[in-house]
This record gives structure tokens, C-alpha cells and sequence, in this order.
């Protein structure tokens, strides 16, 4: 008695199987936070928000994460008129009805580590994000994609898309 040769519906869910676990056990961490670092397209720093419902953000800084001396920093802040953004350019003028808070941080500097923040509000409460990060990390990303933070002081590189991917876990505080 001879076996039965397998047919395409047994090759076809083999595959499907093959490709579930091949994407499983390849998927990257997924972005945590509200806040993401990318490269403008001049070669600038924005700083980008993730989509959630009601969230206000009142501070964007990126500011040098080194010890000692004096704090060098970028920041803008938004005291309540300043219309609600997704995301900010670093290094530039605020975005109107927002106001710059501090401009001793100019530009980034090879190695060097930086670290950008945000700080907001959603359903009253307290969100923060912060992402660290350095210029060789920024030089570092290819076409759509960000820097996002991956918990702990671990930072991700991840699409552009699967950041802005609504994930409501990322929107509470």
C-alpha cells in the first residue's frame, strides 16, 4: 500500500504556518511612548507625536544627556493658546501660539547622546515620553523611519507607519 502524496491545501497551510512563525520570531519591539525622532527631509530633527485621542502636549525639548556643567537644551512650550501639533521642529521657531523656553542647544553634534521628551496631557492626566538618542543614530535611519523608545534607555528603529499606528496601550498614563 502506498502513501498518499500531499496536496496544494496541505503545502499551502505549511507555508502559512512557515510564514506566521518566520514573521513572529523577526518582529521588532514594538515603539512605547508618544514620541518619535526623525531625520526632516533637509536633514533637520523633528520630533514627532503618536496619535492619541485627546492627548495635549505643553513641552517639546531635546536637550545634551551628559553630567556636570550646565544644561544645554532646546525647548518649546505651549502655555495654552499655542494650537495642538503633531510634530515640531527642533532648532527652528515654535510653532505659532507656542513660545521658545530655551535655545542654548543649536544643532546636534557627533557623539554626543541627547535625549528629546515630551510632556502633555491626556484625560487629565500626566504622559509623558522621552526617546534617547545621538546624531549618528538620526544619521542612521533610512527612508520612513524613526527613532521611537523601546523602554528602559533603549531606543527602536521602526517605521514611520508603525509608529503612528494607533496603539492605545501607548496612551495611558
Amino acid at each position: 500500500m502506498r502513501g498518499r502524496r500531499p496536496g496544494p491545501g496541505y503545502a499551502a497551510a505549511a507555508l502559512a504556518a512557515l510564514a506566521f512563525f518566520a514573521a513572529a520570531c523577526d518582529s521588532a519591539p514594538a515603539p512605547k511612548g508618544v514620541l518619535a525622532v526623525e531625520r526632516a527631509e533637509d536633514g533637520g530633527v523633528r520630533l514627532l507625536l503618536a496619535g492619541c485621542p485627546g492627548y495635549a502636549a505643553r513641552d517639546f525639548s531635546v536637550l545634551e544627556d551628559t553630567e556636570g556643567g550646565d544644561t544645554v537644551a532646546w525647548s518649546v512650550h505651549n502655555g495654552g493658546a499655542g494650537a495642538a501639533v503633531g510634530d515640531v521642529r527642533a532648532f527652528q521657531a515654535p510653532p505659532e501660539g507656542w513660545r521658545s523656553t530655551d535655545d542654548s542647544l543649536t544643532a546636534l553634534r557627533e557623539g554626543v547622546p541627547y535625549v528629546a521628551s515630551v510632556n502633555g496631557f491626556v484625560n487629565g492626566r500626566n504622559l509623558r515620553a522621552r526617546v534617547p538618542f545621538t546624531a549618528e543614530d538620526l544619521a542612521g535611519l533610512g527612508g520612513g523611519q524613526v527613532l521611537a523608545w523601546a523602554g528602559g534607555d533603549e531606543t527602536l528603529k521602526t517605521s514611520r507607519d508603525a509608529f503612528l499606528r494607533a496603539d492605545p496601550d501607548r496612551c495611558r498614563p
